[in-house]
């Protein structure tokens, strides 16, 4: 038992670092005066009052081992340096992750655009098949209605007259 009472970092020599800041009156009294000039009980204060006391003390009051010494600097340095490496890391995996998130959203465009057009084509082969030519020719047609009235047939010979009431020779 005498070891872990003389040995520093000990579970024992933490509570004696702990209770020295206990007995510090001066934060006592200094915590007892603001409770004193806010004119109320912890208890009875609202959640926000009680975050405004709390905030108001600690920036009134400074422990004696609140400050860094040269000690925890040389703790402190490395954590900081694994921090920053965190950090940096963390950037470089969270630009890799937009870069894939645009990559899929521009190929998911793409497929969504081919989809479509084959969707087009498909419903053109199957509405053709109801289609008459008139309707699916050009309507540059000009020069072939000009060739009819001069009549002549789409290969350039002469039109055959079409008679629409013939004359019927009946036979006794």
């Amino acid at each position: 038992m005498s070891y872990l009472k003389s040995k520093d970092g000990s579970i024992e020599a933490s509570i004696k670092e702990m209770q020295k800041n206990l007995k510090d009156n001066a934060y006592q009294d200094m915590f007892k005066k603001e409770l004193e000039k806010a004119g109320k009980g912890i208890g009875s204060m609202s959640d926000q009052e009680k975050k405004d006391f709390f905030n108001k003390i600690d920036k009134k009051y400074k422990g004696k081992n609140e400050d860094l010494d040269k000690g925890d600097e040389k703790t402190i340095k490395p954590i900081i340096k694994q921090l920053k490496k965190s950090v940096t890391a963390h950037d470089k995996q969270a630009k890799t992750l937009e870069k894939d998130i645009a990559d899929e959203k521009k190929e998911s465009l793409e497929h969504t655009i081919w989809s479509m057009a084959a969707k087009d084509l498909e419903e053109m082969k199957k509405n053709s098949k109801y289609m008459k030519a008139q309707d699916v020719a050009p309507d540059n047609d000009t020069d072939s209605e000009k060739d009819e009235k001069k009549g002549k047939t789409l290969v350039g010979s002469k039109a055959t007259k079409v008679e629409t009431e013939p004359k019927v020779d009946y036979v006794k």
